[in-house]
């Protein structure tokens, strides 16, 4: 079957979606499993761009309906695939420091002030040093979590 004759028998059933914005979420975020962290980043980053647009205020009450329509879909391809990365080896707390940071963006300067310096940063990431209780209590702050997802399972 050609691709001509496949759009032909689809056509009629094309998109019911109305809405702009999920228009262009289906068209270029399609919602499916996620198999790399290539994807999860895009993923994510929309996630956080998403719902940033949404504590604005900035969206009509009905785009901000349709995007949390969406989030409904994506939010569970996330966990799943995060879900699936984690349980399948042990997790020590440098492995998920890196993780987060990774998830927002964030390099070494950035937690530098919450470990104690840049240089406290690299150790820790590099393996020279492990992370202390006092440092694992403030990420668990800083990323709102419990700094219970920083020990090893």
């Amino acid at each position: 079957m050609t691709l001509q004759t496949l759009e032909r028998k689809l056509k009629p059933l094309e998109s019911p979606v109305k809405s702009p914005i999920l228009k262009w979420l289906y068209l270029h975020l399609p919602p499916q499993s996620i198999t790399n962290k290539k994807i999860l980043r895009a993923y994510t980053g929309a996630v956080s761009i998403l719902l940033q647009e949404m504590e604005l205020g900035t969206l009509e009450q009905q785009d901000k309906h349709e995007i949390e329509k969406y989030l409904k879909v994506i939010v569970p391809f996330i966990e799943e695939y995060e879900k699936k990365e984690f349980s399948s080896r042990s997790v020590s707390p440098e492995d998920m420091l890196r993780f987060l940071m990774e998830q927002n963006e964030l390099s070494q300067y950035n937690l530098a002030q919450d470990l104690g310096g840049q240089p406290v940063v690299s150790d820790i990431l590099n393996g020279r040093r492990k992370l202390t209780r006092e440092h694992i209590e403030r990420l668990g702050k800083r990323f709102n979590i419990t700094p219970a997802s920083f020990y090893s399972q």
